[in-house]
């Protein structure tokens, strides 16, 4: 069985998390001076996944602070990190975000459910 490249999974991924999102893929996602995978409105997200499947998955803080860094010089106020473990599954893609966000999402939920 022929090996594909770690780009073709990180594709097949950022692919059907924008499309599942309404987003726009960033073109030359990956390249040294990229801006995110996809772009939302307000929001950057960078995708992360497995070759093979796994049950753990690294989440390196350089990560964060590179979304940090692009919400600021793209003037967007939020990010995400969406990533999973080589499933490829939309049901099995989980996002970090900043707590603050998830707080307001809370609060946001809770008012609808008043």
């Amino acid at each position: 069985m022929e090996k594909k490249p770690t780009r073709y999974y990180s594709k097949l991924q950022e692919e059907k998390v924008a499309d599942y999102l309404n987003g726009v893929l960033t073109p030359n996602s990956g390249a040294k001076h990229k801006k995110g995978d996809i772009l939302l409105a307000d929001t950057i997200i960078e995708c992360k996944t497995r070759t093979k499947q796994s049950i753990s998955h690294t989440i390196k803080k350089e990560w964060i602070l590179d979304l940090i860094k692009e919400c600021i010089e793209m003037g967007k106020n939020h990010w995400a990190l969406i990533f999973d473990f080589g499933t490829q599954n939309m049901d099995e893609q989980y996002a970090v975000i900043p707590i603050d966000d998830y707080k307001e999402y809370l609060e946001l939920k809770e008012e609808q459910d008043v």
